[in-house]
């Protein structure tokens, strides 16, 4: 089965940039679930676009643990890497990375089957990563999965009056599984923990599922509390002392979200310091992608349900409206003519893609971020309002075209996404 047999690896703390936000649906502006994520890697990675009868996929060739989906039923998968303090290899058949996602996205008929799919999994074989937090949201709720290394997992659903922002660190505090409407996880999540010594009741108070199966020095580095704390004062200025360990779950946003105010956390960097770098915050130079799932309930699920997608840097490109009624998508977006051909080979033709596949649209945008980069101070200004003032005409233009799609058929509206995402990739300002 493809990605089922990954070795464990723990990577540099460095390379832990992705950052993800989901907003329920009573906290945004129109009753939409939102789910934005950015995702960071380094080296050189390839974005590839693939629409299949079962989902709209955003692929990296060779990474087990990069990719996107949006199924036929509107579920939206992406995850943020967190390190466990779990030290023993626990698998069954090597254990499974890459296959949590694919089967979830496969298989699923909403984010909450979602969540027991990947249960069922990460109990069969085994996780092979040290830990991570799955995000999975359809056109109702919204769903934060974590899992350490083996077989021990929780997940706790996105109230819908609040926003929920994660970096690369466990952000699920106090665990209910009784409470079968908002928890879900191992039966012996509380139980392990105290055979380890993680959880003491008389030493801890109340289990935490953080605290106790977090790696602790992961919750302290400025990497991880500074894009937290940022995002928070997105959500609430107001907000009071910041504390990692201590920050809820999920907070109750100072206004209704929209998916603008999503994007606009993940475009988040710090001031240029005296240099004129560009400090990491949760808009990084290893973002290779940035993604705002927008679902919407009230709609036909090929108009409701939506990934916005900006590649690579979100300081440098607008987000593009990928439809999930799209049947095709811009032929130099993919490698292969195929979904089905690019699953075979998502691990094994991972090599030297700039030179083996070179008329790629994403090298387009990688260019464009390079030539941005090299004089950074002197060009994000006017790049950041040429990009603001595009983006601001395509959300301004959603409304009237989604009312042409209602108004038109099945065949013929996915012909105008086809063509309104092939336009609108071509154009010079997204390049």
């Amino acid at each position: 089965m493809l990605g089922l047999l990954i070795p464990f690896m723990l990577d540099a703390q460095d390379d832990f940039d992705c950052f993800g936000v989901i907003v329920g649906r009573d906290a945004s502006v129109d009753g939409s679930v939102i789910l934005g994520h950015n995702e960071d890697d380094k080296g050189e990675q390839m974005l590839n676009v693939y629409k299949s009868p079962q989902f709209l996929w955003a692929e990296f060739p060779g990474k087990e643990v990069a990719d996107a989906f949006m199924n036929c039923h509107g579920v939206s998968i992406v995850s943020d890497k967190c390190r466990s303090r779990e030290d023993r290899e626990d698998y069954t058949d090597g254990g499974i990375l890459y296959g949590i996602r694919l089967h979830a996205a496969q298989r699923a008929v909403s984010a909450r089957d979602a969540v027991r799919i990947i249960g069922e999994d990460v109990e069969r074989y085994g996780y092979a990563q040290s830990g991570r937090s799955y995000l999975v949201a359809d056109t109702r709720e919204g769903w934060v999965v974590s899992i350490a290394q083996g077989r021990h997992w929780v997940a706790q659903r996105v109230p819908d009056d609040k926003v929920m922002v994660i970096p690369n660190c466990y952000t699920i505090s106090e665990v209910d599984l009784s409470d079968t409407l908002n928890f879900a996880g191992s039966a012996d999540i509380v139980e392990y923990a105290q055979s380890r010594g993680w959880y003491d009741p008389a030493r801890d108070g109340a289990f935490s599922f953080k605290k106790a199966y977090g790696l602790e020095s992961n919750f302290h580095t400025v990497h991880n509390t500074g894009r937290h704390e940022a995002a928070i004062r997105h959500i609430r200025q107001d907000y009071g002392t910041f504390d990692e360990m201590t920050v809820p779950f999920a907070i109750t946003p100072s206004h209704k979200f929209s998916i603008q105010d999503v994007m606009s956390i993940l475009k988040d960097h710090a001031d240029m310091d005296e240099s004129g770098q560009h400090p990491t915050r949760i808009c990084v130079s290893s973002t290779v992608v940035s993604t705002v799932f927008q679902l919407r309930d009230w709609l036909p699920l090929e108009i409701g349900c939506v990934m916005w997608m900006c590649p690579t840097k979100t300081c440098s490109q607008p987000y593009i409206p990928w439809y999930l009624g799209m049947t095709e998508v811009p032929a130099r977006f993919h490698r292969f003519a195929t979904a089905e051909e690019a699953l075979e080979k998502h691990m094994s033709d991972s090599k030297e893609l700039r030179k083996t596949y070179p008329d790629g649209l994403y090298w387009d945008y990688v260019s464009s971020w390079e030539a941005l980069d090299a004089d950074y101070a002197g060009q994000i200004g006017a790049r950041t309002e040429m990009v603001d003032r595009y983006q601001k005409e395509i959300l301004a233009g959603q409304e009237r075209f989604e009312r042409k799609l209602l108004r038109s058929s099945f065949r013929k509206a996915s012909m105008l996404m086809n063509r309104r995402v092939e336009k609108l990739v071509e154009t010079k300002i997204c390049r």
